[in-house]
């Protein structure tokens, strides 16, 4: 295979390139995701479909991997070390560096297993988290207004291409989702508030049909949510710890929900 190579920064790729790598706002107006890695590249591939652009570092022959993503690509180019070095997010650049369609989002499911994030602010969290939900079985992800960008650069590394293993929905209106949801709706929580009745995770009963809701860890859950809980889930943590990072609180509430969920299949 014979690519066109790349070695100025004035070609009208490396600038859309920088751009998307540069600007959040870029991407959303374009309704267009940088990938960083064979791996994210892959996994559009293998679950989306193909890829808008490829460029792949100028290191002599193509890799096996690298000929398959360029076949997989509307166009592909080599570009040269330095200058696809300079366009990288990462330290030690990869090599891969891809432009995709963001998937379209889907209808608001209101049944099966979900995870709400209400205003959950660190991409590295919001990534680590759709990862987490992908491998737990979560069918969809909601993020509200306030989240960090499901697409960005950081959270799509953080997520390690399970945005293409579950559906990723943003700028979701929560009260609303969760209140159209039809079975349980929970939000861990340190304590009774609001009206709502929170039990130990250890104690707590959860159904095939059961949505997550996990929240900022600055303020909190936000007020509007409450009245659309069917409760509030406490971690139990030794005496002198009083919280949980995000995405760890939301790793072990979503694995004891799958847990039961398998327990109740077997």
């Amino acid at each position: 295979m014979t690519l066109k190579t790349i070695s100025s920064r004035d070609n009208p790729l490396v600038k859309r390139f920088a751009a998307l790598s540069r600007s959040a706002p870029a991407r959303k107006r374009d309704g267009m995701c940088l990938l960083e890695g064979e791996h994210l590249a892959q996994s559009y591939v293998g679950r989306v479909g193909t890829l808008e652009i490829i460029a792949l570092r100028d290191a002599g022959a193509l890799t096996p991997a690298q000929a398959a993503l360029a076949q997989r690509s509307r166009e592909a180019v080599l570009v040269a070390p330095a200058l696809f070095d300079s366009l990288s997010t990462l330290v030690s650049p990869t090599g891969v560096l891809a432009i995709a369609t963001v998937p379209p989002p889907p209808a608001l499911f209101r049944t099966g297993f979900v995870l709400a994030l209400d205003e959950v602010q660190d991409p590295g969290n919001v990534g680590t988290l759709i990862r987490t939900a992908a491998a737990a079985g979560v069918a969809q992800v909601w993020l509200s207004q306030g989240c960090a960008f499901a697409w960005s650069v950081k959270t799509l590394r953080a997520a390690q291409g399970a945005h293409f293993h579950t559906q990723v929905l943003e700028d979701v209106d929560l009260h609303a989702a969760l209140a159209a949801f039809k079975g349980e709706r929970w939000a861990t929580l340190p304590r009774d508030i609001g009206g709502v009745k929170t039990v130990s995770l250890f104690d707590a009963k959860f159904s095939k049909n059961s949505a997550l809701v996990l929240s900022n860890e600055g303020h909190g859950l936000s007020s509007a949510i409450l009245p659309a809980l069917t409760g509030g889930l406490r971690i139990p943590m030794a005496a002198g710890v009083e919280s949980l990072n995000v995405a760890t609180a939301g790793a072990i509430v979503l694995y004891a929900i799958t847990g039961q969920q398998l327990f109740a299949e077997s």
